[in-house]
């Protein structure tokens, strides 16, 4: 029997992406789908993108973006909306890095519409906090965040730089790495199998059927899930299967 061998760095990252996953809800993350550290860009359960990893300082998928850090950490503790000024941004700045930590139960909105809730039973646990990168506008000086008066927060902030990094290319001529916001999904995607095996689904399979009529997409029935093959970055070495929406 073939003994399948996972890269020791790659399994450490991907891991790390999971973790980052657990640590923000549904209910916390920004809805806006734009770099989220430590929670990725996620299309679908076991599905890998975004930063966590990078983030981590660990080893970096193919697609996710490298990060450095311009300005040191501005912290400080706010009630109700209020504006962290961080001074003007250094040459090179591309973004600002936002963490945030709910004091109080409540709705906290970013400058691009993007917000976390939480819960009365947050505050003091880890799931009060929320890692975050906002695009940086030119005019911007600081961090706005709106929300109810009464509701108290903590947010440190740093300008960053963000490169993009290219997506791998296996012996077949196939990109492999994360989904990319405006750049799309590489053919093989970074994916968990159900088996825990990390590795990468093509992402033409990992699309779901459009209904085969109007009367079919008029009773909005549930499909299947479907058995997607997860292979290595070759493309060729199966290692598992990822289930998929019908």
């Amino acid at each position: 029997m073939n003994d399948v061998r996972i890269d020791p760095q790659f399994d450490r990252a991907l891991r790390e992406v999971l973790l980052a996953q657990v640590r923000t809800t549904v209910q916390r993350r920004p809805y806006k789908r734009r770099w989220l550290l430590f929670a990725g860009t996620l299309a679908g359960a076991g599905m890998l993108g975004g930063v966590g990893a990078a983030a981590a300082g660990l080893f970096t998928l193919p697609g996710v973006p490298t990060t450095t850090v311009l300005s040191s950490p501005s912290t400080a503790v706010y009630s109700g909306t209020a504006t962290a000024d961080l001074g003007p941004a250094p040459a090179g700045a591309t973004g600002i890095e936002v963490e945030l930590t709910c004091l109080t139960a409540g709705t906290f909105t970013f400058p691009d519409g993007a917000n976390v809730t939480c819960s009365s039973t947050d505050p003091g646990t880890n799931g009060a906090w929320s890692k975050y990168v906002l695009a940086l506008n030119p005019s911007t000086r600081g961090v706005t965040i709106t929300t109810e008066p009464g509701n108290r927060w903590q947010i440190s902030s740093s300008y960053i730089s963000q490169v993009a990094t290219a997506w791998e290319v296996n012996a077949k001529g196939e990109t492999y790495g994360v989904e990319v916001p405006g750049r799309g999904a590489p053919d093989l995607l970074a994916v968990i199998a159900t088996n825990g095996a990390k590795g990468y689904a093509y992402s033409v399979q990992m699309k779901g059927t459009d209904p085969a009529s109007p009367e079919e997409a008029a009773k909005n029935l549930p499909k299947p899930q479907r058995k997607i093959p997860v292979y290595l970055s070759d493309g060729v070495t199966q290692v598992g299967v990822f289930m998929a929406p019908g």
